[in-house]
């Protein structure tokens, strides 16, 4: 493991030596820190050793074994994961499409759709979800189902009713990491397998860590212990099926994403060697072409851009979008599952144009939720959004308020509950916080989780619940109050200028080296401030929707889709500064690297504009 002493060791640069030690005393990266979040050991899961016995029972026996994943990426990536490694493990085995108007739950009418599409299923192995799903779980059971749940979510007492249940939050689990996701849960059993039954098979089966650490991001699990080396092996596997567009006028010639042969790419070269079972292959044909149709819009520019922040804030938000624009989900699945090559791409564009979709309805229903009267506002707001946006609104408002809010559906009525969707900060739990109050209920995760309120007159209660975290949480801020982790530019707070590049050059390549991030382990956050004096402003992109900013010092800031609202006045600015003394320009933004026929630059992506020149 690379340590930060072996890292700052690396580079010589006095100057960039002490911001980086700066980013690690603010965010306190002690040595131990790091080596210990570096940690991949961890315990078998309770439940594992038995459900390996019961799989191979199955497999001797030729019993048939349904796949019932969740609908979620999680679940979209479980339930991928399950049928392309038990079926290269020699399984008879068959993959159901969740309904999301159903819910997380795998329910009598789940059972219901597999018992009459298979009627000859003997297992029912759920994945990302049926630890609470006793009504589904009773009905397999009286079909004479063998029921295996792997999941990963809250086991609420009396606990799962399951023959068999793999999950780290078990009401009597002591696995130290509880915060996997629904496909790792599934791809450790499914390696436990291959270990002691198929252990030629091991190499196969561990190339589907690619779907288990994209559940992991989807998931918002925290970047730490096993899920750091999972998702760094997931993203090094999802490069390894990206392929480059041709250039095929030359060196000079414009990329031809239209023509890029996904069978070109290393794993697909490398799969095509050995025969492999087809519903194995065309997991991983999929994903390749779901890169492929991203490219082709522009999403991936090249290799760099297929990482853990592609996932997060990319393919994941587009395949969780049918569920909230009520679009059909069966492409999600199909773009990983479908018999052609020319089916899959359709299916993957399909997917992101629904995302686009859902993009413009989550603006048109914020607007509309800020302009409507709303009692209880900032902490629980009404919107009478589909149900599958109200997570989407609620984040939105979070990340922009920074305190916890839930929104929630206009109530029908005294004494009708109410169903919402509720998003936090990492310093509040809203579980555990509303767990103790009659008539709130929430599931799913402590910062993202659906919300029941009992009825209307429980709505003053949340609400009071959510301001006071928040007024606690502000004191706390007062005694402690926070800044950005580093701070570049001309001003008198600045850790450092922006004059000189190659030292941030440096620094970015010592922090990369940190990655993965994401939650539990974020990126650090730099502010730069910038003079209009001599600031270039170009408008660029097949639309000319995004800004190119480039300072006199030859620093060049990305603002994507900020043209149409930030152009204007920002070249006002610039022109004004010509003759007129401003102060600077603030914005948070991402260090990265930017390299262009072998010159190798710092660049800036803007996040956010935090303050304007006066």
């Amino acid at each position: 493991m690379t340590t930060l002493h072996t890292i700052a060791d690396r580079f010589s640069s006095d100057r960039d030596v002490n911001l980086f030690d700066l980013i690690r005393r603010r965010r306190g990266w002690s040595d131990s820190y790091l080596r210990e979040i570096e940690s991949a050991e961890h315990d078998e899961l309770l439940g594992q050793a038995e459900m390996v016995d019961a799989l191979e029972d199955a497999r001797a026996a030729g019993k048939k074994i349904t796949i019932a994943p969740d609908f979620d990426m999680d679940g979209i990536a479980s339930g991928v994961l399950g049928y392309a490694g038990l079926s290269e493990l020699g399984f008879d085995v068959e993959l159901h499409l969740p309904d999301y108007r159903r819910g997380h739950d795998v329910t009598p009418d789940d059972i219901a759709e597999i018992a009459q599409r298979w009627p000859t299923t003997q297992v029912l192995l759920t994945c990302d979800g049926g630890v609470n799903s006793h009504r589904g779980i009773a009905t397999a059971r009286a079909l004479g189902w063998t029921t295996l749940v792997t999941d990963h979510h809250e086991e609420l007492a009396p606990g799962s009713t399951a023959d068999i249940t793999v999950d780290p939050c078990r009401l009597d689990e002591t696995y130290a990491n509880r915060g996997i996701c629904g496909a790792h849960v599934l791809y450790q059993v499914i390696e436990a397998y291959t270990r002691i039954h198929r252990p030629g098979k091991l190499w196969e089966i561990r190339l589907l860590r690619l779907f288990a650490g994209l559940g992991t991001v989807s998931d918002v699990m925290p970047l730490l212990y096993e899920n750091r080396q999972l998702v760094r092996d997931s993203v090094s596997i999802a490069r390894l099926l990206w392929a480059p567009p041709p250039m095929p006028h030359g060196a000079f010639g414009a990329p031809r994403p239209d023509l890029i042969d996904t069978e070109t790419s290393t794993l697909m070269r490398l799969l095509r060697v050995d025969p492999h079972h087809p519903v194995y292959l065309r997991a991983f044909q999929g994903f390749a072409l779901v890169l492929k149709a991203f490219t082709q819009v522009g999403k991936i520019r090249g290799l760099d851009d297929v990482d853990e922040g592609f996932y997060g804030f990319y393919l994941a938000p587009a395949m969780n979008s049918p569920r909230r624009t009520e679009d059909a989900l069966e492409p999600c699945f199909a773009v990983f599952t479908a018999p052609d090559p020319a089916t899959m791409l359709c299916h993957a564009h399909e997917v992101i144009r629904v995302n686009e979709r859902r993009k413009q309805l989550t603006a048109e229903y914020l607007a509309a939720l800020e302009e409507a009267d709303q009692p209880l506002a900032p902490w629980v707001l009404f919107s009478d959004a589909p149900a599958g946006m109200l997570g989407l609104l609620a984040n939105q408002l979070m990340e922009r308020d920074s305190h916890p809010v839930v929104v929630v559906g206009y109530p029908h009525g005294h004494g009708q509950s109410i169903s919402g969707s509720g998003r936090a900060p990492g310093w509040f739990d809203i579980i555990t916080s509303l767990e103790t109050h009659p008539g709130l209920r929430a599931i799913g995760h402590q910062q993202a989780c659906g919300v029941k309120v009992a009825g209307p007159e429980h709505l003053d209660v949340l609400a009071a619940v959510l301001a006071d975290a928040t007024r606690t949480a502000a004191l706390g801020a007062a005694n402690d109050p926070a800044r950005e982790d580093l701070v570049l530019g001309p001003d008198t707070d600045c850790d450092a200028g922006l004059d000189d590049l190659q030292p941030l050059a440096e620094l970015v390549r010592r922090i990369e080296s940190l990655k993965p991030f994401g939650h539990g382990f974020s990126a650090p956050i730099v502010e730069i401030a910038i003079e209009p004096l001599g600031l270039r402003i170009d408008r660029i992109g097949a639309d000319k929707q995004h800004l190119r900013l480039v300072t006199r010092a030859g620093l060049s800031c990305l603002w994507w889709n900020a043209a149409d609202t930030k152009f204007e006045e920002l070249h006002q600015l610039a022109s004004r500064a010509s003759r007129t003394e401003l102060g600077t320009l603030r914005f948070t933004a991402t260090l990265q690297l930017n390299s262009f026929r072998g010159d190798t630059r710092v660049q800036a992506v803007i996040n956010q504009q935090i303050r304007s020149p006066a």
